[in-house]
């Protein structure tokens, strides 16, 4: 953080300059939504324009929650601030506090953004499209959301459109059929959640929210569909997982915003999937962010591609895993690229969530991964694991194997146990290479025999 007084000046002299001057920018700005509560905390400010900031707080029943889902961090309501606007190129932001902040970090870390602070305000710029975590000590983090401008608003008289303009919308569970398309306009906020069996060539897409309130199960759930697509919109507060998608092809999620608050409240999990794409997305949750599965022993996992997405587990997550279940003949051929970790930790059924992992709890050969250019900023509890159960954990099942793991590229910013652990001799984890790996920037092999947890059911283990 600087506090140079002549910097701060030039900036606020900018800034004034800017709604004249924006050169290789856009912005745009959505309507304050009627019926949700505006921030007490910030106002938000993008190159010379006032951005409504929302207020969020969890509506979850607290004495009514499953014993295990215990963290402290969630027994309590949990708070959020958030700016949605479009924005793209270079984004000059001014935040005001209500507060003086103290102790300002603004994430990714990767983006190496240092504010301005002056008094109650923070200045800095930043590229978008993309997201944004401001964290000062004492107060609930505001995220920021510079969203694509949406290139693809559909007519509102198309009879395969379901159009939810600005303004609260009471939807409950919309069916989707073949070529039909959901549209949320900024400003909008739809109560309810997506359902669409057997369907082809769906879109669900715009710059607005579709929130379950915490009463709508699973709140997207598709199934046996193919060419679906989710941009754009913010997908929020639903019950158990957030986004499932069963034994569907040539899926795409880009741009979403992906937020959970209760148990189980997995971010975006492709069970039994091929073909699916997940870029530039943000997922806060409550389990893990992004959980790619194989529930069902007919459907087989591969060709998953998961790119530019920031995860914030905030509790009872991993930031991506494949696990736990794995009961299909093979999941194969995922690959994970330049994404960043805020936040992984709480228990789970083997003793405790990393910042990504592999856990294969059923009979499926888990080969051919690569995990690469990963940003992991905190793993409370393990860096990375790749373990092979007996298949129990979550069913009755045989155990599988896990093979031909590729991780490169990746940083871990503190320093924590590694994990690599097979069954026995017949399932072993087998062929993993880490490649110009850092943990607490320092190159992995220097840290290899302080941190690594190995078992002797694992074989071809190589650090480089």
């Amino acid at each position: 953080m600087k506090s140079n007084s002549i910097f701060f000046f030039f900036t606020f002299f900018v800034f004034l300059l800017l709604p004249f001057s924006v050169v290789n920018s856009q912005e745009t700005v959505y309507p304050k939504i009627e019926g949700l509560s505006s921030s007490d905390l910030y106002s938000v400010n993008v190159n010379g324009y006032s951005v409504w900031t929302e207020k969020f707080v969890s509506n979850l029943d607290l004495n009514n929650l499953p014993d295990w889902f215990s963290d402290p961090a969630v027994r309590q309501p949990q708070e959020l601030h958030m700016a949605n606007f479009t924005g793209k190129g270079k984004l000059t932001v001014k935040i005001t506090v209500k507060e003086a902040p103290r102790q300002i970090k603004i994430r990714p870390a990767n983006l190496k953004i240092e504010p301005v602070i002056n008094g109650k305000q923070i200045y800095f710029s930043w590229e978008g499209p993309g997201q944004l975590v401001v964290e000062m000590e004492g107060k609930p983090p505001l995220f920021l959301f510079a969203n694509p401008e949406d290139e693809s608003i559909p007519s509102t008289g198309d009879p395969h459109v379901k159009y939810f303009g600005p303004g609260i919308h009471r939807a409950g569970y919309i069916e989707m059929k073949d070529n039909e398309t959901v549209y949320i306009a900024p400003g909008a906020v739809v109560y309810g959640g997506i359902r669409a069996k057997g369907a082809s060539n769906i879109r669900v897409i715009g710059r607005g929210i579709l929130d379950g309130n915490y009463e709508y199960e699973q709140m997207v759930k598709i199934e046996d569909s193919q060419h679906i697509l989710f941009e754009g919109i913010t997908v929020r507060n639903g019950k158990s997982w957030t986004n499932t998608l069963i034994n569907c092809r040539d899926v795409e999620y880009n741009f979403v915003k992906v937020m959970g608050f209760g148990p189980s409240s997995d971010g975006i999990n492709p069970a039994g999937s091929q073909r699916v794409r997940i870029t530039h997305c943000f997922i806060r949750c409550t389990d893990d962010c992004i959980a790619i599965k194989a529930p069902n022993y007919k459907h087989p996992v591969k060709d998953i591609y998961v790119d530019n997405n920031i995860m914030l587990g905030f509790a009872y997550a991993d930031g991506i895993t494949i696990g736990f279940e794995t009961n299909a003949e093979y999941v194969q051929n995922v690959e994970v690229h330049d994404c960043d970790i805020l936040l992984a930790r709480g228990g789970s059924r083997v003793d405790g969530h990393s910042g990504f992992s592999i856990i294969c709890d059923g009979p499926a050969i888990i080969s051919h991964i690569l995990f690469d250019h990963i940003r992991v900023e905190k793993a409370e509890i393990k860096l990375f694991e790749l373990h092979i159960t007996d298949g129990t954990l979550y069913g009755e099942d045989p155990p599988g194997h896990i093979r031909d793991v590729v991780v490169k590229n990746v940083e871990w910013l503190h320093e924590g146990p590694i994990v690599i652990w097979g069954l026995d001799e017949d399932h072993r984890v087998e062929n993993v290479i880490f490649k110009n790996c850092t943990v607490a920037g320092q190159p992995l092999g220097k840290m290899q025999e302080k941190l690594f947890k190995v078992n002797e059911f694992t074989e071809n283990i190589i650090v480089e």
